[in-house]
């Protein structure tokens, strides 16, 4: 059997953070002497709206070292500030020729690799203490959203991607799956159902953590896919939030009140804060949705929207939904309560000032 090569290809490692409200790019570039991200290439015939609103910045770190089993690797590392309050970091291993098992080995690798994400977050830490002061309500939250992209520029020899994927079945299947057994059949059929193509040399399959992609040019297929994982980081935020939220107000639902409430209005604080995490979120969601659209690109848009149904965003936006709905109704309670609270409060100040009447009138005697 022939030695197939990869005549070139990068391992993308990308990981995005969430620190804040809202993030002023104005500032943040001053701040951090950022560009503005070049967006997408427009490799592809394609409407030239096709573009980021606004366009997130640019930030170059240089490389930094990854020590994985006993071997050091040194990835270049890039971060986009996205005005919605995200960071993006991408951590990217070029590579020239190599071996199809040395590349396929090296990525499963570093995919699991804690020293990956270290790195991902020391970079994210440093522009977060740069840009602070450009943060609306800023805070380096917990969570964090991964994905990782593998890129083939060309085999030697050369093959389609119809060969390539004939040849390769269960290695890519390992890529897209960051497994190391051997699948049956049907999981490679079902792994491997559907690859995205536009000629006849490329194609793009993309899974739930990871996605190959056969391509000469690229770069719009990264770009879409890393915003791809901003989104879903900034979905399991929203969900946290709103089941955070959720959990406070039922405890306000359950709460009994004193006989000294109806001296104030108890539901001032709860429903102020339910408006907030309301619009907040309403926001967010909408500025997001609007940042990239691909309308118009009928191959991005298929890399896009097979991508977010494998990272599973619908059901997320389903819970999203359900949460937020179910924050509406506790809304409605503690608004009707509020209603019969400030109605119990009147009809407590009319009956004192009936009694003071009565009682003033007896005084006067």
């Amino acid at each position: 059997m022939d030695v197939i090569t990869v005549e070139r290809g990068h391992l993308f490692f990308f990981f995005a953070y969430d620190v804040g409200f809202d993030i002023s790019l104005p500032e943040a570039r001053r701040l951090a002497e950022a560009e503005e991200s070049p967006g997408l290439a427009g490799l592809r015939p394609a409407p030239a709206h096709l573009q980021y609103r606004p366009r997130p910045l640019s930030v170059p770190f240089g490389t930094v070292e990854v020590i994985h089993a006993g071997s050091p690797f040194r990835l270049e590392a890039t971060a986009k500030i996205f005005d919605f309050g995200a960071l993006s970091i991408a951590l990217c291993l070029p590579l020239g020729q190599i071996g199809w098992e040395e590349f396929t080995s090296t990525a499963l690798s570093l995919s699991g690799a804690g020293g990956v994400e270290n790195a991902a977050r020391g970079v994210a830490a440093r522009l977060f203490d740069k840009i602070r002061p450009a943060v609306t309500r800023p805070g380096f939250a917990d969570l964090v959203e991964e994905y990782n992209l593998w890129h083939i520029g060309g085999f030697l020899p050369a093959m389609n991607g119809s060969q390539a994927l004939a040849r390769f079945p269960q290695d890519i299947a390992r890529l897209l799956t960051l497994e190391r057994g051997d699948f049956s059949d049907a999981a490679i059929a079902e792994i491997l159902r559907n690859p995205i193509r536009y000629f006849e040399n490329d194609f793009c399959i993309p899974e739930w953590n990871a996605a190959l992609v056969y391509d000469p040019r690229y770069q719009d297929t990264v770009e879409v896919l890393e915003f791809l994982n901003v989104q879903m980081l900034e979905l399991r935020f929203f969900d946290k939030i709103l089941h955070a939220a959720l959990d406070d107000m039922g405890e306000e639902i359950r709460k009994k009140r004193g006989i000294l409430s109806v001296l104030h209005d108890p539901y001032e604080t709860p429903l102020r804060k339910l408006s907030e995490i309301k619009m907040d979120v309403s926001l967010l969601r909408e500025r997001i949705g609007n940042a990239l659209k691909l309308a118009g690109d009928v191959y991005l848009a298929k890399v896009y929207e097979e991508a977010r149904r494998k990272a599973g965003a619908e059901t997320w936006e389903g819970t999203i939904r359900d949460q937020l709905k179910a924050l509406e109704d506790i809304y409605t309670i503690l608004n009707n309560r509020a209603a019969a609270s400030r109605a119990e409060t009147l009809e407590t100040i009319i009956i004192l000032l009936i009694a003071l009447e009565i009682l003033m009138g007896l005084l006067r005697r």
